[in-house]
């Protein structure tokens, strides 16, 4: 048995007060707080589409025209409490003297439950030459905080799972806490912002000591954003920028590593077209992470700065590069002028699929081959997709070769693509970061979430890229 606080809804004026303590069997929900960190069991949460079973495990209770919550115990200096209780000082921490109440008041604070009103003291030293004075902490509330913690990670969550600016993530957490004609209240944007710095130390530092299981290979890819404040940089500089000049300054590249299973290791942000030099530690880290006699295999693009850093780090790696968006080009040829692929006349389906065979032959000798062959087919057909589809692949079998000769090998799976068209839309609706060190807070957040976010859809539906991967959390 544990003693639990009841949650009473008053409707009324639209403040929850803690008013009753009572003993209940209890146990612990999908929020947990840790050394003051909230963390979501993933595996309690369920996702997919259409009708899905109520989890009746985690109905709330109508007793006498009121709604009973009962509130998850955290950890609280190695202690499990009920969230939001009160825990007031023992004594003087300067001369260890016994405390007198100075003054009780409320706190109000909001919450995933509402505003809560939550009765604390105000106390004084008993020693009249101690000057100290002491307040009352709440379980699950940062120091004089008005927002619980459990509430600005529902905030943070609904900013990157639902990609909203910084303005909508407060909008839409207004509409947590409306009842009634209170239309709610929500942090602020700076205040979000800074929530925001402050977590993703704690992300990165997940990103890149969690224990991955991998199959020997890994992907790599840059993506860029837009990142600079342009007065603030002209202001520095003592002069106006041209637009050309402020395009060059303010793109940044966030080159990524991921594995096959679509779990994201670790990021490093640089200029455009940076230097092999820039992303070596990057991949030192990851050497040292995963050592470097398991990494078989690395999987990018034509990316200059990446094949040399491998080359570098990881001599021994076999380099794959990307034919993701080639084998697309090739299907969008056909897709322009045939609804359907199954519209494709005879000759030039055969065309189509002697095309695929040629961007992804593994080495020159197949390649030249399928060369020869589609030039055969090439004269049996008499469609202008066919003849644009001709144009494309012998520029793509010149452009491969070059890459074949040095060893490389075609792959064609599309993970760091499925992962940047994951941010797309949170990219727009972020339109630019003002300072580096945002972006990079920004990204670890992102990178994160996006470890724990459960698939909708697929063969791997209702599962998180670290599930899949059988990661083993390091916290």
């Amino acid at each position: 048995m544990v003693v639990v606080h009841v949650i009473r809804c008053a409707c009324l004026d639209g403040v929850l007060p803690i008013s009753s303590i009572a003993p209940r069997h209890t146990y612990l929900t999908d929020i947990i707080l840790s050394l003051g960190v909230i963390k979501y069991r993933c595996n309690e949460m369920r996702h997919g589409k259409g009708n899905i079973p109520i989890e009746k495990e985690y109905a709330k209770r109508v007793e006498n025209g009121r709604i009973v919550k009962e509130l998850p115990l955290v950890n609280y200096d190695g202690v499990l409490l009920p969230l939001f209780s009160v825990v007031s000082p023992t004594s003087c921490v300067v001369d260890d003297a016994r405390l007198h109440v100075n003054k009780s008041y409320n706190r109000y604070i909001l919450s995933r439950y509402g505003v809560l009103e939550i009765p604390v003291t105000y106390w004084e030293c008993s020693n009249e030459d101690c000057d100290a004075y002491y307040t009352d902490m709440i379980v699950g509330v940062d120091g004089s905080d008005n927002y619980s913690e459990e509430y600005m990670e529902i905030q943070r969550h609904t900013r990157y799972e639902g990609k909203c600016s910084l303005f909508n993530t407060r909008r839409v957490g207004e509409i947590y806490t409306a009842d009634a004609e209170y239309r709610g209240r929500a942090a602020c944007p700076t205040t979000l912002w800074k929530y925001e710095q402050e977590r993703g130390k704690a992300s990165l530092e997940e990103l890149q000591n969690t224990d991955v299981q991998f199959n020997g290979t890994l992907h790599c890819d840059g993506y860029w954003v837009k990142d600079g404040w342009r007065k603030f940089v002209e202001k520095r500089l003592g002069r106006e920028l041209t637009h050309r000049e402020w395009k060059k300054l303010r793109y940044k590249v966030i080159y990524v590593i991921a594995t096959d299973d679509k779990v994201i290791l670790d990021f490093v942000i640089t200029d455009i077209q940076p230097s092999f030099l820039s992303l070596i530690p990057l991949f030192s880290r990851v050497k040292n992470r995963l050592g470097e006699e398991n990494i078989k295999r690395i999987v990018s693009d034509e990316d200059s700065a990446i094949i040399d850093a491998v080359k570098f780090v990881l001599p021994n790696a076999t380099h794959a590069f990307c034919v993701f968006h080639q084998l697309k080009n090739l299907t969008k040829i056909y897709l322009t002028q045939f609804k359907k692929l199954e519209d494709i006349p005879y000759n030039g389906k055969e065309l189509y699929e002697k095309g695929k065979e040629l961007i992804s032959a593994e080495n020159c000798i197949e390649s030249t081959a399928t060369l020869r062959v589609l030039d055969k087919l090439f004269y049996a057909t008499n469609t202008e997709a066919s003849r644009q589809a001709m144009i494309y692949l012998e520029k793509t079998y010149k452009k491969n070769r070059k890459y074949l000769e040095k060893g490389f090998v075609p792959e064609t799976n599309n993970v760091m693509e499925q992962l940047f068209s994951f941010i797309n839309d949170f990219v727009y609706q972020a339109k630019s970061f003002k300072t580096l060190y945002g972006l990079k807070n920004w990204a670890a957040n992102m990178f994160y979430v996006w470890n724990h976010r459960k698939f909708n859809t697929g063969f791997h539906r209702g599962l998180s890229p670290l599930q899949i991967a059988g990661a083993v959390d390091p916290g």
